[in-house]
């Protein structure tokens, strides 16, 4: 599933640390990690784990979590619940089939929403073939969190030319509300994982919530590496992002007042690679969730030993 992920880091980290001069350093510390992983997800028959593409949010007094696992040999978007933050339960699968464009056997790095409709809304990646990996962005709504999910019968963003740039495969899509209009940011890369040369963060808008997108713009938004953004109560965006820091990957934390920034990230890492057992080869696709009764933001990311598997990790400041 991510088996040539670390040049996606390379290309995403060249592009993100080339920063406007207007950015100012901001102060930080290393947030606490977990001591293990809060979620695992086992696949039957094989020695190997896969829960990864954490996405973290709270429905109905409830803390839930989709991310991206195995169901039935086949990366899938699924559902976990909490009944704390460091301690959750695999519910279902809520994207596993097929959809009806014939485009998305797999399916990856899945984004929750609610539209201003009341429908349940998921955001994810799709791609028929692991090597080609000619990923595209899908939507698929329910009108219970639960399901079922209709899926879309064409990409709702397709690969092609966008934003004046000729793009391969497409991932890692978060989308947020800023003044009554939708922002969405991903990353484009010009070609498969073992010929990529260029990646961009890209960004688009939508007034239909979400069923339509234009305004294709190269943008800003520090979500390398699989990140996310997330819009605080006080109506600002953070992004998270693994970036290199010295000898090891680490995750970098923006913030700014608009999807598209300008985005001040702070100079030091928020988190760097811990090492074996749970962090041996990566910590990817991270996502800061803010707890709605106190404002504490927590991370969620994922830990790797490739030999083993991928398991969802967390941190708080």
């Amino acid at each position: 599933m991510k088996k040539l992920v670390l040049i996606l880091l390379v290309m995403a980290f060249v592009f993100l640390s080339c920063e406007d001069e207007s950015d100012q350093a901001l102060d930080t510390t290393q947030w606490k990690r977990e001591t293990a992983p809060v979620l695992r997800d086992s696949i039957d028959g094989i020695n190997y784990q896969v829960a990864s593409d954490p996405h973290v949010f709270m429905e109905n007094g409830t803390l839930n979590m989709i991310y991206t696992g195995d169901a039935d040999g086949i990366p899938s978007i699924k559902l976990a619940t909490g009944n704390a933050l460091n301690n959750w339960t695999i519910e279902k699968t809520l994207l596993g089939s097929l959809g009806p464009s014939g485009l998305d056997i797999y399916k990856e790095t899945g984004f929750y929403r609610k539209s201003s409709t009341g429908k349940h809304q998921i955001y994810y990646i799709g791609y028929n073939d692991e090597d080609a990996y000619e990923s595209q962005i899908f939507l698929a709504e329910a009108d219970e969190l639960e399901g079922p999910y209709v899926q879309q019968d064409a990409p709702l963003v397709s690969k092609g030319l966008l934003a004046g740039k000729n793009v391969y495969s497409i991932t890692s899509p978060s989308v947020v509300e800023h003044e009554g209009k939708l922002y969405m940011a991903f990353i484009g890369w010009n070609d498969s994982p073992e010929n990529v040369t260029e990646v961009w963060i890209i960004g688009a808008t939508s007034t239909d919530q979400g069923h339509s997108w234009s305004d294709f713009q190269l943008v800003d938004t520090r979500i390398g590496m699989e990140g996310q953004v997330t819009k605080t109560t006080d109506n600002r965006f953070i992004a998270v992002r693994t970036g290199e820091y010295e000898d090891k990957e680490a995750i970098f934390y923006s913030s700014a007042l608009h999807p598209f920034g300008p985005w001040m990230e702070k100079e030091d890492p928020i988190l760097i690679q811990a090492g074996a057992p749970f962090e041996k080869d990566q910590i990817i696709a991270p996502q800061i969730f803010i707890v709605p009764e106190t404002g504490e933001e927590i991370l969620f990311y994922t830990g790797a030993d490739q030999s083993l598997g991928w398991w969802v990790m967390m941190a708080r400041e």
